[in-house]
């Protein structure tokens, strides 16, 4: 009876554990929310160029905020677009190859240089005269002198083509010329991505509070410009132990249960630094105000 009594007793433990029990979210941490504000500092000291926002300006992000003058860099970006072109340019006339049809197509290839050159020149005087007037941003501008630099170029290559097409290019000339396009073209893109890095983009969308300098006004370095509230996003710091933030990863996605709103929103460790976890979030901002307590657990 007694050996009965015992295995009724294991038969209702085991009936008792069938159904899987509920797995509790693992909560990591919990914090308030705060609104992102981003200062805005010059990438290089020099004049502050095309800054035309004000306060309470909406902007989008990554759009333009404004430029710092590098005058040395700049011509020399100019001066490597258009030796890249004048490469490229005469690489195709080393394959174009001679003949009847080949002169053909030089005269229209040099009459069509003529008149893009002409059209280019005439943009570039448009773009440069709305730029002085603050209408239009610098990048039209460079946009508009790397187009008429780039026609400069096939015009001055289309003419030289023109003059010594009878003469037909080796393989090893062609072959030389493809190596010397790729040398200017990587320069070029070098010093570009040196130009870009003298510019500013807004790291977020967001509303302008603070304007500490105005186009002409010269900055130095690392100095404060702007300052952009976000209004996309909200984010919460937690501060863990830092062995346990070791154990997070950027990227990592992760709920924020918001108690007094009886809400969930989800949302993504944005950055890690010592026991400082700095998790962003972008989804219904009008129900998350500043100050409200959230706890944060990660997706299963």
């Amino acid at each position: 009876m007694k050996k009965f009594l015992l295995l009724l007793c294991a038969l209702l433990l085991v009936a008792g554990c069938g159904k899987p029990a509920a797995t509790l979210p693992t909560v990591i941490g919990s914090g308030s929310v705060t609104i992102p504000v981003y200062k805005i500092t010059a990438p290089a000291a020099g004049k502050v160029l095309g800054l035309i926002l004000e306060p309470n300006e909406r902007i989008g992000q990554g759009q333009p905020l404004f430029a710092i003058e590098q005058p040395q860099l700049d011509t020399a970006v100019e001066d490597a677009a258009t030796e890249a072109a004048r490469a490229e340019a005469e690489l195709n006339n080393l394959e174009s190859g001679s003949g009847e049809q080949a002169l053909d197509a030089a005269n229209y290839s040099l009459q069509s240089a003529q008149s893009s050159y002409q059209t280019a020149s005439q943009n570039y005087q448009k773009m440069a005269a709305l730029y002085a007037q603050n209408a239009i941003a610098r990048i039209k501008v460079e946009q508009a002198q790397a187009a008429l630099n780039a026609a400069e170029a096939n015009l001055e290559a289309a003419k030289a083509h023109h003059a010594r097409l009878t003469t037909k290019a080796s393989p090893e000339a062609i072959a030389q010329q493809k190596q010397t396009l790729e040398q200017v073209q990587q320069q070029y893109q070098k010093l570009l991505h040196e130009q870009q890095a003298s510019e500013a983009q807004s790291p977020c969308t967001g509303v302008v509070t603070e304007k500490l300098l105005h186009t002409g006004d010269t900055a130095a370095k690392d100095q404060h410009i702007l300052t952009i509230r976000a209004t996309e996003q909200c984010q919460v710091n937690l501060k863990l132990p830092q062995q346990q933030a070791e154990t997070l990863k950027i990227g990592q996605q992760v709920n924020a249960e918001a108690a007094a709103l009886k809400k969930s929103f989800p949302g993504t460790i944005t950055e890690i630094s010592g026991g400082t976890v700095t998790v962003t979030i972008t989804d219904k901002l009008e129900e998350l105000q500043a100050g409200t307590d959230v706890s944060i657990s990660l997706k299963k």
